[in-house]
């Protein structure tokens, strides 16, 4: 009996250790209010190319303009492994920056790694976006919408055979730049919400 109450103890310790854990969790506006690798949200081209010079500019998917220059960059308190190899930043409407987006090495640990620091940093990710009509998906974006207009991204697209293609992180002072067309979720089991 007496190795029941603390095998009992214990696993109410690991419990109370993970709430606090969770609740102490940062914010996406404490990490980002000011702006990203180095950069205010108030920052226009010039400033963004002279940080980091040698990069093209260019424009996204949607016509909106994109700033890429090559940069290893630390991100989330990761390894050195899962530094960025590039930086990208759209501009928004008001000529200023409207997001920073860190692509990383394409592989499987470098996904895994920058998730599960989002989720130790932000909490759980309460939308995603994926190509539902797949039988396997090629693309999934999670994101982090609680403290919207900031808004935090993790994405990740694969190749046909399931090899990642491509992982990104992105931080937005413009959410409706990334959350067209985005699912909110729920990660608490179904009789509980």
């Amino acid at each position: 009996m007496r190795g029941f109450h603390w095998v009992t103890s214990l696993v109410a310790g690991v419990s109370l250790c993970l709430v606090a854990a969770s609740a102490s969790a940062g914010a996406v506006t404490d990490q980002f209010r000011s702006g990203a690798f180095g950069l205010p949200w108030s920052a226009g081209k010039t400033a963004i190319q002279a940080k980091y010079p040698g990069g093209n500019w260019d424009r996204d998917e949607a016509g909106v303009e994109r700033y890429c220059a090559a940069a290893r960059q630390p991100l989330l308190k990761l390894p050195a492994q899962h530094q960025s190899r590039e930086l990208c930043f759209l501009i928004g409407g008001d000529g200023t920056m409207a997001s920073a987006t860190a692509r990383m090495d394409a592989s499987l640990p470098s996904l895994l790694a920058v998730v599960n620091r989002s989720r130790t940093m932000f909490g759980d990710f309460d939308a995603v976006r994926r190509d539902e009509g797949a039988i396997q998906s090629r693309f999934t974006y999670m994101l982090w919408t609680r403290d919207t207009p900031l808004v935090v991204v993790v994405g990740s697209s694969n190749d046909a055979d399931g090899r990642p293609e491509m992982v990104a992180f992105t931080v937005a002072d413009e959410a409706s730049l990334f959350t067209s067309g985005a699912e909110k979720v729920s990660n608490r089991p179904a009789g509980t919400r």
